[in-house]
């Protein structure tokens, strides 16, 4: 069944990003994502740098994509951050600053209903005209949520 990723975005998982710093923006957005998710924070910020550790997940065209798998939720959560400040440390591979984080927290049981998830996130968030709107809408958490939940597939 194919799934999109709109469906498991929420207002709360929806954030501007004040850090000045890759560790700063993702803290934030790991703290946010064990909140919503109700598992424990350090397993998931454990889980988030082993994953960045092996490769980066700065995908270019300021996007970055961190993405894990863990046991304990019965569906995905997507949390989008947007940040005020170019994160120039986060090594995307095209060297540019990052300016939006989409986050994925999936269940570790359907690889290929995962893989679909974040085929469906990188389409959709390689758009310059998508970033370039949630960039403009930092600040305001309501816009940017319309801004996605608006954006054609």
């Amino acid at each position: 069944m194919k799934q999109d990723f709109i469906q498991f975005v929420t207002k709360e998982s929806v954030m501007t990003l004040e850090g000045k710093n890759k560790l700063e923006v993702m803290d934030y957005l790991i703290t946010r994502a064990a909140d919503l998710t109700k598992l424990n924070r350090d397993t998931i910020f454990r889980l988030i740098w082993k994953r960045e550790q092996m490769m980066t997940t700065g995908v270019g065209g300021m996007l970055a994509l961190p993405h894990i798998r863990i046991n304990d939720i019965l569906h995905p959560y997507v949390l989008v951050g947007v940040c005020r400040n170019p994160i120039t440390d986060y090594q995307g591979q095209d060297d540019l600053p990052v300016r939006v984080i989409v986050l994925t927290v999936a269940p570790d049981e359907d690889q290929e209903a995962y893989l679909q998830l974040l085929s469906g996130i990188s389409r959709r968030f390689r758009d310059p005209k998508l970033l370039e709107d949630l960039i403009a809408a930092a600040g305001n958490a309501v816009k940017m949520f319309e801004i996605i939940q608006n954006q054609e597939a």
